[in-house]
């Protein structure tokens, strides 16, 4: 067998800040050798294509120095998988294998093959947890197929897997024992960002929903709007099962990634396996797995129980259906298909208290829905061209009711679609990539009615309570009906090219480039699908002579006029004086985008340097802005074992379509009105007068940008890397409310817009600053024929802001930056802590067991999230100090946050690479009562203990 020695042309030796995620936490056999190879442990920039696996891993000995040692018969007809990035000779072995049924080994710095044995498929030997930075300068960290699988996330979210990460923060109110039953992914917020202002991509394409992102999270959905519905910060929630790993930039970001002001979490889909494999399962929880927690203070247990409306959930069952098809159709063409259905119902009471109405139902069925269907496919026409494509659709949404209202349900369809062809060609000295992608993101409603009646409780109108404290009453209502149609989405497309050189010399130094440009097109659209009305203000009469509705044309009104007995006994006619229209109507907005960048790692002795520009512009807001990107690094003794970094960088966001789709709205509002009349008929009503006027009036804004400073050391003791990092942020130009004339514009003209109309303008800001350290173990731990590997994650983070999303509104005080009272002294208004995401203090521990004899893998996450203060203003929400008022806020003390997750899975071997599987799942084992403080001070609790069971097979 020959054997191959890699290229001497001089190549960049750069040195990893951290031995990558896959191969040293994995027990591959002597794969803790891998440090002492300084081709397996230095990183290098990898372009492999997925190709017959021999010319693969020949191809891999150049790009890494390494020798190989082939078995033609072992590699027949076997494909690898592609690798791309700057990885570990480790890490890319490990990618390139992944999979295969291929083992590796190093002796004396050669590297030979062999087969892995028939049951390795439920050998968990490599178990990754995850990973140590993928980056020299400590900005990114990967958590791979195996993370995913192993940790005990329940939901099986993609936001969940990210509590693992140290500057990631979560909504305080997502865990709430109010609404577990809900399934939608947490808002996160990365460095004290803004969570509306990351950047969620698939596979490299956009999936924000830039639509309304802040009428997202439990704390902030309206569900009683009549021209707002809930929204998402992310538009495709996608299933980790689809996910063969998460890329987290979280600092030192790339110029090759724009429009964001906290990160981007990047969701890398599966690539097909060699020969046809695939997977179903089934998984579930219900409300008598979980364990409540309520505070009787604020609800008391019966009348949670009795829950009219979705803000308390006493009763759900959720259930998870997956099923995944993969394989190779020819040498060279594979397919993936995965469908992952979840489902959520809600049984709630229709009216207060349990009330069981005479004219409607007892109980409603609320729901909850996230369906995915993801077909992914590739095509290697030639060892240079890489074809990939996917197509995703991702409906999502619910069915809701509104209490104590007949005739109210209306389904809230979120979610959308994309699509995205790729073409990688390897030069011999360039790998260029050539992306096309299709996005499509929906926020909108569809109502079982169109007309709100407001009427007072009657013999016919008698589905109501008419009891007002134990007593009957005439005052009572009836309400029937809905709000009507609306719907927003976003639509759009880019395409991108990337061109990266290999590594050359020029001035006695290294040099990789990466340039690349980006082209995209957008059209947001709000629109009122029909006309919807509310009927109010019914006129109540008990005359003898007032006992018809018969109108004064001679027509029977029997839509707005009832004449019945009322809750006393007492005969009553009732109509309705007004009805007020939304009128349908449409406002929407294109916009054209466009980005170009470039860097250069530099590579001079043990000094790594990156700088990189990116330019970015839109005919949105007509600006165009220039973010410098520079990070550095410096391996102290030339052998990895002490690496400094650190950073300056300038991140922008985008401006969300809400601003502009804010405007004209009430100018559909239009109203018939009818006079009162005590005869035997009534009036009729008048045609309809336009009454709206914009409150509302768009003014071109700047482009939000964060500048950050960071400073890191990696640092290798025997057999534990060390990552410390400090990121600091000062955030400028975030986007609020403000009235034109506290910002001193001209007064609207009264009749397109009210005169001291709103509008949005760059007065937000925002400091933070996060420290973290990670500990991650260079070899799995065994014992007593287990093997364990963990890793240990502390952060601390401090945020001050004076706005918590574009809808708050500044008056003249806030944009002086005026100062309040908060704490027992006076302060500038920018320096209060942000009331939202700002657990100061966060220890993550997660570790992976398995026991191979038994088939058996246990997971545990434990989270220690420290006390803190929160913020809140309630009433009085001012207070005098010598004779000056002042806003008030106050704080309470929240308690640490102590959280053990769990997950057992058993593997019951049925045939050569086929099992029956069973996992069990529960989350919050030591069923720990963890609070949760609003931002109006009341105080709930976290959900305590949940159990999840699921079932599958996998072949």
């Amino acid at each position: 067998m020959p054997t191959l020695n890699g290229s001497d042309r001089p190549r960049l030796s750069l040195l990893a800040l951290a031995l990558a995620l896959g191969g040293l936490l994995s027990a591959i056999p002597l794969a803790a050798t891998a440090q002492d190879s300084p081709g397996l442990s230095q990183v290098h920039h990898f372009a492999i294509d997925a190709q017959p696996l021999s010319e693969a891993l020949i191809e891999f000995a150049r790009q890494s120095g390494m020798q190989v040692n082939l078995d033609p018969a072992l590699l027949a007809g076997v494909q690898s998988n592609s690798v791309s990035g700057q990885l570990s000779g480790v890490d890319a072995l490990q990618q390139l294998l992944r999979g295969k049924g291929i083992d590796w080994r190093l002796e004396q710095n050669v590297l030979s093959f062999e087969a892995r044995p028939d049951s390795a498929n439920l050998n968990l030997e490599t178990i990754h947890v995850l990973g140590r930075t993928d980056s020299l300068y400590q900005g990114s960290e990967r958590i791979d197929r195996t993370a995913i699988e192993t940790f005990p996330g329940a939901n099986g979210d993609l936001t969940t897997l990210l509590e693992m990460h140290p500057n990631v923060q979560f909504d305080t109110t997502q865990q709430s024992s109010h609404t577990p039953g809900e399934l939608n992914p947490a808002d996160i917020s990365i460095n004290g960002a803004k969570f509306y202002q990351n950047n969620f991509m698939v596979d490299g394409i956009s999936i924000n929903n830039d639509l309304d992102p802040a009428a997202s999270s439990a704390s902030r959905n309206n569900y009683n709007g009549i021209y707002d519905i809930p929204s998402n910060a992310f538009g495709v929630a996608l299933d980790a099962d689809l996910l063969e790993e998460v890329r987290v930039y979280d600092s030192n970001i790339s110029a090759e990634y724009g429009r964001f002001n906290g990160g981007v979490v990047d969701a890398i889909t599966r690539n097909p396996r060699e020969g046809f494999h695939g997977k179903a399962s089934v998984s579930m929880t219900r409300s008598e797995w979980t364990e409540y927690h309520l505070n009787n203070d604020e609800i008391s247990d019966e009348e949670f129980e009795l829950s009219s409306d979705q803000t308390y959930q006493p009763e759900f069952e959720k259930t998870t259906q997956r099923l995944m098809l993969e394989g190779m159709l020819t040498d060279t063409f594979g397919l993936i298909g995965n469908i992952v259905r979840k489902r959520s119902e809600i049984p709630v009471y229709s009216y207060d208290n349990g009330f069981q109405s005479a004219g409607d139902s007892l109980k409603r069925e609320q729901t909850r829905e996230i369906n995915n269907y993801m077909l992914k496919g590739f095509w290697m026409p030639s060892e240079q061209l890489d074809l990939t494509f996917s197509l995703i659709h991702a409906p999502a949404g619910g069915q809701y009711y509104k209490a104590n209202q007949k005739n109210s349900g209306f389904t809230i369809d979120q979610g959308g679609q994309a699509a995205s062809l790729q073409a990688v060609w390897l030069g011999d000295n360039v790998t260029y990539t050539n992306k096309l992608s299709y996005k499509m993101v929906q926020t909108s409603r569809d109502a079982d009615s169109n007309v709100n009646k407001q009427w007072r409780w009657s013999e016919e109108k008698n589905w109501g309570n008419p009891y007002r404290n134990g007593v009957l009453s005439n005052n009572a209502t009836s309400i029937e009906g809905g709000m009507g149609d609306l719907e927003q989405s976003q639509t759009g497309g880019e395409y991108s090219f990337k061109a990266e050189l290999q590594e050359f010399d020029f001035l006695g130094a290294g040099h990789r480039i990466n340039a690349g440009l980006q082209l995209g097109y957008q059209k947001a659209r709000y629109e009122v699908m029909e006309d919807s009305w509310t009927a109010t203000t019914p006129y109540l009469t008990t005359d003898i002579g007032s006992t018809s509705c018969i109108t004064a044309s001679g027509a029977l009104d029997s839509d707005y006029c009832s004449v019945s007995v009322n809750a006393t006994g007492t005969a009553q006619r009732q109509y309705f004086r007004f009805l007020n229209y939304y009128r349908a109507g449409e406002i929407e907005l294109e916009q054209t985008d466009y980005a170009l960048f470039i860097e250069d790692d530099i590579r001079v002795g043990n000094l790594t340097l990156r700088p990189g520009l990116r330019f970015d512009g839109d005919d949105y807001m007509d600006k165009t802005t220039l973010a410098p990107r520079f990070a550095v690094s410096y391996d102290l003794f030339g052998d990895r074992t002490s690496v400094l970094s650190g950073g300056l960088n300038r991140y922008y966001g985008r401006n969300l379509f809400k601003y502009r789709l804010a405007d004209g709205r009430e100018s559909l509002r239009w109203r018939a009105t009818r006079g009162i009349s005590r005869d035997d008929t009534i009036t009729d009503f008048s045609d309809l007068v336009n009454y709206g006027v914009d409150e509302s009036s768009f003014r071109s804004l700047d482009i939000p940008y964060d500048d950050e400073w960071t400073i890191g050391l990696a640092q290798q003791i025997g057999n534990l890397a060390f990552d410390l990092k400090y990121v600091h942020r000062e955030g400028r130009d975030q986007v609020v409310r403000s009235r034109a004339r506290y910002l001193g514009l001209e007064d609207g003209d009264g009749s397109s817009s009210i005169a001291n109309y709103y509008t949005y303008t760059n007065a937000g800001e925002s400091r933070s600053q996060t420290v973290t350290l990670s500990v991650t173990p260079l070899q799995n731990l065994h014992f007593a024929g287990t093997q364990t590997t963990w890793q240990l994650a502390l952060s601390w983070n401090e945020t001050q802001s004076n706005n918590a999303s574009y809808e708050n509104t500044f008056d003249d005080a806030l944009l002086a930056d005026e100062d309040v009272y908060y704490d027992g002294s006076l302060m500038p208004y920018s320096e209060l802590p942000t009331d939202n995401f700002n657990r100061p203090w966060t220890a993550r521990l997660n570790t992976v067991t398995s026991i191979p004899q038994w088939n058996l893998t246990w997971s545990n996450f434990f989270r220690y999230r420290g006390s803190y203060e929160q913020i809140y203003q309630t009433t009085p929400s001012t207070i005098d100090i010598d004779g000056t008022s002042y806003d008030y806020y106050q704080n309470g003390r929240v308690r640490a946050a102590p959280t053990w997750d769990t997950r057992v899975k058993w593997e019951i071997p049925t045939g050569q690479d086929q099992a029956l599987y069973v996992a069990v799942d529960v989350t919050n084992v030591a069923d720990k009562v963890n609070d949760v403080l609003s931002d109006k001070g009341v105080l709930s609790y976290e959900t305590g203990r949940q159990y999840w069971l699921e079932v599958g097979y996998s072949f």
